[in-house]
């Protein structure tokens, strides 16, 4: 089941986030992709982690990045910020991988493409709804199937 909700969700992200306007609808399925899990309420818990990291990674980016130009010791100056301020939020491991991936893909794909920001954020959450809208009916079909049988 898994495999098809990836398949099916990403095709759906990807064309809801083109239909919104995203110049970047490649993340929308990759959400749907890394947050698809084997049960539904696991796919619920990495979507949040993934949700708050990738809050917190733009923020923390969008704010400090415009003033600072693009090399590997700011890079590492705001990895590290991150990585303190997730510690300091008591976060999950999963969310501060979330943080540093979101870090490097603003800092460097924001300042060549000026809305991939904003996509990184609209697209994350259409993958995330889609992950667990299907999650959610793959769960109660199986649920349905377990019963009947």
């Amino acid at each position: 089941m898994i495999i098809w909700n990836m398949a099916i969700g990403s095709a759906f992200a990807w064309e809801i986030a083109k239909l919104l306007g995203s110049k970047h609808p490649y993340l929308a399925p990759l959400s749907v992709i890394l947050c698809q899990q084997t049960t539904f309420n696991r796919t619920v818990q990495l979507s949040l982690q993934r949700i708050v990291g990738t809050i917190l990674g733009i923020l923390l980016t969008v704010l400090i990045a415009t003033h600072i130009q693009l090399n590997g010791w700011f890079l590492g100056l705001l990895l590290l910020l991150g990585a303190y301020c997730t510690k300091w939020l008591n976060l999950d491991i999963k969310v501060l991988h979330q943080v540093a991936l979101t870090i490097l893909f603003v800092f460097v794909f924001e300042e060549h493409s000026k809305s991939y920001a904003l996509d990184r954020m609209k697209d994350t959450s259409i993958g995330i709804i889609i992950a667990i809208v299907l999650q959610f009916f793959s769960f109660r079909f199986i649920n349905w199937k377990k019963s009947s049988a």
